[in-house]
């Protein structure tokens, strides 16, 4: 398993503003973006729009700003979970950010549906929270691994038609 620790964090923000900067600011493969308070501004702004909170604790923030070379995909997970106003109204545990450019939203998207593709499974979502310490070296899941392999690897388009087990 390839290491996650620059795309996967721990956060403890209940308020989803607050939670967002967190994996913004804890999650570092978004150190190299050049305006990273303009992307963090971006993020926000599309959350006040409508909420990004899908459902099954799950909320999928992005921000589009031009200078994003390449898509960026942080995760936030939360033991308590955040208030996101979530389609089912409850509270998200598992926060993705995505940073992308407006001229790659074919790669945005192949991103979404990658991640889509694992967060609708349920023992991935529970084994993801259960990690709090991010000590995923014990983990037998084969969904999980792959997940966790995508996320450390930034290579979505690999995972959108990929047989999971």
């Amino acid at each position: 398993m390839q290491n996650f620790k620059d795309v996967i964090c721990c956060i403890s923000s209940k308020n989803k503003f607050e939670a967002i900067q967190e994996v913004i600011a804890h999650c570092t493969i978004f150190d190299d973006i050049s305006d990273l308070s303009g992307f963090t501004e971006a993020v926000i702004k599309r959350e006040k729009l409508e909420t990004t909170g899908i459902g099954r604790g799950v909320a999928i923030a992005h921000g589009k700003l031009k200078t994003i070379p390449r898509v960026k995909v942080g995760l936030g997970i939360s033991p308590r979970g955040i208030e996101f106003n979530a389609a089912d109204k409850k509270p998200v545990h598992l926060l993705f950010v995505i940073g992308s450019s407006p001229f790659r939203q074919i790669e945005y998207l192949r991103a979404l549906a990658a991640i889509m593709r694992f967060v609708k499974m349920t023992d991935i979502r529970t084994e993801l929270i259960r990690h709090t310490n991010l000590d995923f070296s014990d983990e037998q899941n084969a969904a999980c691994i792959s997940f966790l392999d995508m996320m450390a690897s930034q290579h979505f388009l690999e995972y959108v038609n990929k047989k999971i087990v």
